[in-house]
């Protein structure tokens, strides 16, 4: 199993080759709002290799004997922020992206939900016009599954389960705070970026203009 270190390396290499291929495919000015979501996600995992890299070099155990399981605490604390942050990003830029490409259908099926706008509802709706597959609705599904308990809950489960997304494994018990590896969180912002890298560029084959 690959490092916190060496598994932000991935993330960040990864979100910096979506960022080229964006800029020269996608976007169509300065700044573009496609491209600044990756920008803004590839920034926030470069300050959380930063700030992974002071824990390892200065851990200060509060009691004798437990500062694995604290220095454990701070990493799960600060990727989990990468994690929240990466999906924020991505469902602003999705809510941009309804109104550049002229989405009206894929969002009048959204609000068909809810009053508001959500990520959940724009692929929902987004898989019934088929820009979404049958796989990537369910990893969208357990994304946001994490997301909602990372926020809402503060990382404690609300159901008995074992959350399973491609080779990350998580046990989840009530009440209790969800156990999985130290780079649970990079992986789920990894998945993340990647369903919302592939759904643009559905969009943008559909409604390019």
């Amino acid at each position: 199993m690959n490092s916190v270190t060496d598994e932000l390396n991935i993330f960040i290499d990864g979100v910096g080759s979506m960022i080229e291929d964006v800029e020269n495919h996608f976007a169509n000015r300065q700044n573009d709002f496609r491209a600044m979501c990756f920008y803004n996600i590839y920034n926030r995992g470069i300050l959380t290799r930063e700030m992974i890299t002071l824990l390892e070099k200065s851990v200060r155990p509060f009691q004798e004997g437990d500062a694995e399981a604290q220095e454990m605490e701070r990493v799960m604390i600060v990727t989990r922020g990468l994690f929240s942050d990466t999906v924020s990003s991505i469902e602003k830029a999705a809510k941009d992206c309804l109104k550049a490409y002229w989405m009206n259908d894929i969002k009048e099926k959204a609000l068909e939900k809810s009053s508001y706008l959500y990520l959940r509802y724009i692929i929902y709706a987004s898989a019934e016009k088929g820009l979404v597959s049958e796989i990537q609705l369910k990893e969208w599904d357990s994304i946001l599954l994490m997301r909602n308990l990372v926020i809402h809950n503060n990382s404690e489960s609300d159901r008995s389960m074992v959350f399973e997304l491609d080779d990350l494994r998580i046990s989840m018990r009530p009440d209790r705070m969800m156990k999985g590896p130290p780079t649970t969180f990079i992986k789920l912002s990894e998945k993340a970026v990647e369903l919302f890298y592939e759904w643009l560029k559905a969009v943008n084959e559909v409604y390019k203009r």
